[in-house]
């Protein structure tokens, strides 16, 4: 049987295509629901009186996360990639096509052991914004991105290699 220890939330790391060893301060909620369809009536009657039915299955939405990380001098990274995936209406390049990314989230345990990991596919960010600046605040500016993908996968702790 397996051992069963929490994992603690503040031993991750995030990353995506040319956006490694960047600091993260937090990674919200990962939220993606599933919808189910064609359950509710039939959708055909034949010779004999049967009832044919047919239930499709799939995603409502697709899957989001929220970012929250630390905006650090001379680093634009983060912001460069909002900027190229945002509509040119709004300032941006407007290929968000051309420059989705995939990655991963890993958390590990209190021996810094990767435990989990969740595969992000075809990710794109899709809204940006900065903290408060405050003159007598003493938390550190982040920027936060909310990130669309097409596909979270989470992979078995016991299969984790890297």
């Amino acid at each position: 049987m397996a051992e069963l220890k929490p994992i603690p939330t503040s031993r991750f790391y995030m990353e995506f295509d040319g956006l490694t060893e960047k600091m993260v301060a937090s990674v919200g909620e990962i939220s993606f629901e599933g919808e189910i369809s064609g359950q509710d009536k039939p959708h055909s009657a034949s010779k004999y009186t049967f009832t044919y039915w047919q239930t499709t299955s799939g995603r409502q939405n697709n899957p989001n996360i929220t970012l929250e990380v630390y905006l650090v001098k001379g680093d634009m990274d983060w912001y460069k990639w909002y900027e190229k995936c945002i509509p040119m209406s709004d300032g941006g390049w407007g290929v968000w096509g051309l420059y989705r990314k995939s990655g991963t989230l890993t958390a590990y345990n209190s021996s810094d052991e990767a435990v989990l990991k969740w595969n992000i596919k075809n990710a794109w960010p899709t809204s940006y914004s900065v903290s408060d600046l405050s003159a007598d605040g003493s938390e550190f500016v982040k920027e936060t991105f909310e990130i669309v993908c097409e596909d979270i996968e989470r992979v078995s702790s016991s299969s984790l290699f890297f």
